[in-house]
C-alpha cells in the first residue's frame, strides 16, 4: 500500500515519488518545493491537526491532509 504525505509522522522524512493532484494544485506545490524526488520533513500539525506544516527545500509549506492525501511518499530515503 503507497504510503501519502498525511500519513508522515511528526519529525521524520520522507521522497515524494508521486503528485497525483490536479495540474493547478500540482503547479503551485512545485513552486513552493514540494517536487518528486526532494525529501519533505513532517514539522509540525496546526492544533485541529490541519493543515500540517512540512519542509522542503529549506521552506517551510502548510499542506492539508486533502491535499496531501495525493502526495505519494516514500519513507526512509534521502536523495
Amino acid at each position: 500500500m503507497k504510503k501519502t504525505l498525511n500519513q508522515l509522522p511528526i519529525g521524520h522524512t520522507a521522497v515524494v515519488k508521486e503528485i497525483m493532484t490536479d495540474p493547478i494544485t500540482k503547479e503551485r506545490l512545485e513552486s513552493l518545493g514540494i517536487i518528486e524526488g526532494v525529501a519533505v520533513d513532517a514539522i509540525r500539525e496546526t492544533p485541529l491537526g490541519c493543515p500540517r506544516i512540512y519542509r522542503a527545500l529549506n521552506t517551510l509549506i502548510t499542506v492539508r491532509n486533502n491535499v496531501a492525501k495525493k502526495i505519494i511518499i516514500e519513507e526512509g530515503e534521502l536523495g
